[in-house]
C-alpha cells in the first residue's frame, strides 16, 4: 500500500480503508508448499510477482536479489501445513 509491504490490520469491503501493520512483532506466515524454510532463513518477496492483494507462490524465495524485499526472518522451521513463524522485516528495507 503506497510503497509499503505489510499485513492488513483487518478485513474490509472493496473501497474500505484498513490499517497496514509494519512492525517487528512475530507472526505466522503461510508460504508455498514448495518453499523450504528453516529457522534463521530470510524469506523474500519479488514485488513484481505480486498480483491482487496476496503474493503469488512464485513471489516467495529465500535468496536476495534485484526487485526483492526481505519479508520476514523465520524464528522456527516451516511446519507440515506450510506455516512459518517469523519476524516481519518488510518495512525495514523500505525505510533504508
Amino acid at each position: 500500500a503506497e510503497g509499503w509491504l505489510g499485513l492488513a490490520g483487518g478485513d474490509g469491503k472493496s473501497g474500505d480503508s484498513v490499517a497496514l501493520i509494519v512492525d517487528n512483532r512475530e507472526y505466522q506466515f503461510t508460504v508455498p508448499a514448495g518453499l523450504s524454510v528453516s529457522k534463521g532463513d530470510i524469506v523474500y518477496v519479488t514485488v513484481a510477482t505480486v498480483t491482487g492483494h496476496y503474493p503469488d507462490d512464485e513471489a516467495y524465495g529465500t535468496s536476495a536479489g534485484e526487485g526483492k524485499i526481505a519479508f520476514f526472518k523465520a524464528t522456527a522451521d516451516k511446519t507440515a501445513d506450510n506455516i512459518v513463524t517469523g519476524i516481519m522485516l518488510a518495512h525495514n528495507a523500505l525505510l533504508s
